[in-house]
């Protein structure tokens, strides 16, 4: 058995295209196994920051209870106090609205709609808080507002 070298090439060939396929698969997994693991930070870090932020409901639970009742807030400090609560609730809300935008998570606004029919809106919406939102962001707060006030 005489064996030729274009033989020989056509068995390398295809020895060739099967690690070829063997390595695509490799670095397919192994993409695969990063992108699990980033989603897995990402959500971590949304989760601690969502319970700093409810550390700090908690600390200032009598003021975040008016705002959410629409109860008269009682000074001037309660007042500033609840417009820092606030805003901290519209910046998760910014961040999880631009993770939908990215296709990351998905939004429900019914949790946004209850912030921005509660009095406090206007005050936020005025405060330098809601200037260092994105114009984006805020469009589309405000246009909940007017969808909201309208229902």
């Amino acid at each position: 058995m005489n064996i030729k070298l274009a033989d020989w090439a056509s068995v390398a060939e295809i020895i060739g295209a099967f690690a070829i396929v063997v390595s695509l698969y490799l670095v397919s997994s192994e993409l695969s196994d990063g992108n699990r693991e980033t989603r897995a930070a990402t959500t971590q870090a949304i989760l601690d920051s969502a319970m700093a932020f409810n550390t700090d409901i908690l600390r200032y639970a009598d003021v975040w209870e008016k705002v959410l009742s629409d109860e008269q807030l009682s000074d001037n400090v309660e007042k500033r106090r609840a417009i820092i609560l606030y805003n901290a609730m519209m910046t998760l809300n910014e961040n999880r609205y631009r993770m939908s935008k990215t296709g990351y998570m998905e939004y429900a606004e019914d949790s946004l709609q209850g912030m921005i029919d509660l009095q406090n809106y206007e005050a936020w919406r005025k405060s330098p808080g809601a200037a260092a939102h994105s114009a984006e962001f805020l469009e589309f707060v405000d246009s909940m507002r007017s969808r909201g006030n309208t229902e």
